[in-house]
């Protein structure tokens, strides 16, 4: 039984590995069958570009959206509830256009509490100003009564001064006539000094209650603005770009309830990659395609902070919009940054990347054969990007998605009328 099992076993090895051996040449053979030996490609499947030699303008691209310059936001310094929303994004404008009609019961009684003090104190003050002209008028009457008197007693002492010469009037009347001028003379004196000081005092005391007015109508003011701001305005002509609440909403103090921003007054808020920013610098020429149209712009603010890769650059808009521009459309744009007056160029092949090196392949017309290259690249110049070797002015390069090629070196071109 032993000796049955041991020679079974010695038996089937040698045939095991002369199957396997049978195989592996049965394998290879099929592969040299079905790739072969001259690979070839169709040309109308491929895409050719020329190397060009020339000034080349280098530039970095980035999309973005456009952006109101001018733009408000509107908050609420109160709590209310919203009552109607009479409009709603997308619409356009004016300063004095109603957006959103809010309700405060409380500020509208207010209101009416600072018109009923303020009217109590405008009457105080016309009565005030009564009161005190009357007063003026009776003292300024006892003062012209007693200038009268004095007037009098002046002309009998004058007359009496005659007469005591002639005996005809004794000194001793003259005398108490003399006493009688004195007197109202002083009384006089002191009267004006009344009426003065009086009069001070009723411009003291009037000023006081004017003051009083004054914060009575501030006061009333604040109360009339907070009522009236229960109609929320744009503020501005433009387009209402957000509202932030809905009807029957309450807000509270501070809260944000919509934005307005101008609708042709625009700029252009764009990322660019990290990598092609370093080279740009204010002022820079750019243009700004809406997918409609193109407008002029230029380079008016770099936000130096990296986000993703990639830097924020605004961009000021310096021409005539185009038909489509608006807040929040989505932009491409191009920022002019370097100028070559002799460079070689190529239409960019795909996933040929800023300073690094790719094999691409270029046309033998000759031979009807495209030739693996190597190429080195520099900067990105809009759809194109600049050669810095491998490259010949003229040179016909294969700039469609040959990625399945790369492992060959030459590929021969089926139907090739170049």
């Amino acid at each position: 039984m032993d000796i049955h099992t041991s020679l079974t076993k010695t038996t089937k090895k040698p045939l095991r590995r002369w199957w396997l051996l049978t195989t592996l040449i049965v394998l290879a053979a099929m592969g040299v069958w079905i790739v072969p030996l001259d690979p070839q490609i169709d040309a109308e499947k491929l895409k050719f570009a020329t190397v060009q030699s020339g000034p080349i303008q280098f530039s970095v691209k980035g999309y973005g959206r456009l952006r109101s310059k001018i733009s408000r936001e509107i908050t609420t310094a109160f709590a209310a509830q919203v009552e109607t929303v009479l409009h709603l994004p997308g619409s356009r404008v004016e300063p004095d256009t109603i957006i959103l009609q809010l309700t405060n019961p409380e500020l509208t009684q207010q209101l009416h509490r600072e018109r009923l003090v303020l009217a109590r104190q405008k009457a105080n003050v016309e009565a005030l100003r009564l009161s005190q002209e009357s007063e003026r008028l009776a003292l300024k009457g006892q003062n012209t009564l007693l200038s009268s008197e004095l007037e009098n007693a002046k002309l009998r002492e004058q007359a009496e001064r005659q007469l005591v010469t002639q005996g005809i009037v004794s000194s001793l009347d003259h005398q108490r006539s003399i006493l009688t001028v004195a007197q109202l003379s002083e009384r006089v004196k002191l009267a004006q000094q009344q009426f003065s000081q009086t009069s001070a005092l009723h411009k003291q005391r009037i000023e006081i209650e004017l003051e009083l007015l004054k914060e009575y109508e501030l006061s009333y003011q604040v109360a009339l603005q907070a009522v009236e701001q229960l109609q929320v305005t744009a503020g501005i002509s433009g387009m209402l770009q957000q509202v932030h609440v809905s009807q029957g909403q309450a807000i509270t103090r501070g809260q944000a309830l919509a934005v307005v921003g101008s609708e042709r007054t625009l700029v252009a808020d764009l990322l660019v990659p990290e990598r092609g920013a370093s080279e740009i610098i204010l002022g820079q020429r750019a243009v700004v395609d809406t997918f409609v149209g193109q407008v002029e712009a230029k380079v008016s603010r770099i936000v130096p902070i990296v986000q993703d890769g990639r830097i924020a650059i605004e961009l000021a808009l310096l021409g005539e919009l185009p038909s489509n521009a608006r807040p929040l459309l989505t932009v491409e744009g191009q920022i002019f940054t370097a100028k070559k007056t002799a460079a070689l160029s190529l239409i960019k092949p795909p996933r040929a990347t800023p300073q690094s090196q790719s094999q691409l392949f270029v046309l033998d017309k000759q031979n009807n054969m495209l030739i693996k290259k190597s190429f080195k690249f520099g900067k990105l110049a809009g759809n194109a990007i600049e050669v810095l070797e491998g490259g010949v002015s003229g040179e016909q390069v294969v700039v469609s998605d040959m990625s399945d090629y790369q492992h060959l070196e030459k590929i021969t071109i089926k139907s090739l009328n170049r």
